[in-house]
């Protein structure tokens, strides 16, 4: 195991942490699935090459969305794509927050409230754009939401009973 990898930090940290801190069901999840990713907890199967016959065992791996070793293609790739589709054009990374007081609307009715952060932030965007004074011009908009903290803290909206 690579010191620097995920695994490595939460073997060497991860029990000291969790004495101080409580972790989420998903939280604990995702940290169980790096720290038992392509190990032989998940199994795995012997792989031999047809040109030189050399044999390797591989582990399986966790296929967890916040495992580093299992996504780092996947978002490699992504940002690739996402890169692809840039245009000749100035970009900027804005981030509109929902006020915390408006999270437990967000838990009874995400789809409403999530649809109006959306709205609002457009309408904001766009305001600035059309105004003379500002930017007098058009501009688009590539949205995401995210309900996880930086600290990878699960924010407390809730959509149907399910992670978002």
């Amino acid at each position: 195991m690579n010191n620097s990898s995920m695994q490595a930090i939460l073997a060497t940290h991860l029990d000291e942490y969790r004495e101080h801190h409580r972790l989420s069901p998903q939280q604990a999840s995702a940290c169980h699935r790096i720290e038992i990713c392509r190990t032989a907890v998940l199994g795995g199967e012997q792989v031999r090459c047809s040109q030189c016959a050399f044999e390797q065992y591989r582990y399986h791996s966790c296929r967890n969305r916040h495992c580093p070793q299992c996504q780092r293609q996947a978002s490699e790739a992504w940002c690739e794509q996402r890169t692809a589709q840039l245009l000749p054009v100035p970009y900027f990374h804005l981030v509109f927050t929902l006020p915390h007081p408006l999270n437990p609307w967000a838990e009874l009715h995400p789809e409403v409230i999530y649809r109006l952060l959306f709205q609002s932030a457009w309408a904001t965007l766009k305001g600035f754009a059309n105004d003379p004074k500002r930017l007098d011009g058009e501009l688009g908009m590539v949205a995401i939401l995210h309900t996880w903290g930086q600290n990878l803290s699960r924010h407390k909206t809730v959509c149907k009973g399910q992670q978002k």
